[in-house]
């Protein structure tokens, strides 16, 4: 909620140069491609807990290792948006 008044209501001081600015904006399109590669995986490791329950406590222990990282990156994706509403 916070989040969205700040984003309507912020003025930007034109604190970043367009170099930075390009910089951050490839940064969140890799940060985005991980998150969809890695969305994939957990897909598929899934389907694996599903097929091979032998090795259901290891697909497991992936799954919530992605599921870390693509939280790690989505807060990294709202913190770069953030910054760059200073452009």
């Amino acid at each position: 909620m916070f989040k969205d008044f700040f984003i309507k209501n912020f003025r930007s001081n034109k604190s970043i140069s367009h170099e930075e600015a390009e910089d951050i904006k490839q940064e969140i399109g890799r940060l985005e491609d991980d998150t969809k590669l890695r969305e994939a995986q957990i897909i598929k490791l899934q389907k694996l807990v599903i097929n091979d329950p032998v090795h259901e406590t290891r697909y497991n222990k992936r799954i919530q290792i992605h599921f870390r990282i693509i939280d790690d990156n989505q807060n990294r994706i709202e913190e770069l948006k953030m910054k760059l509403l200073n452009n």
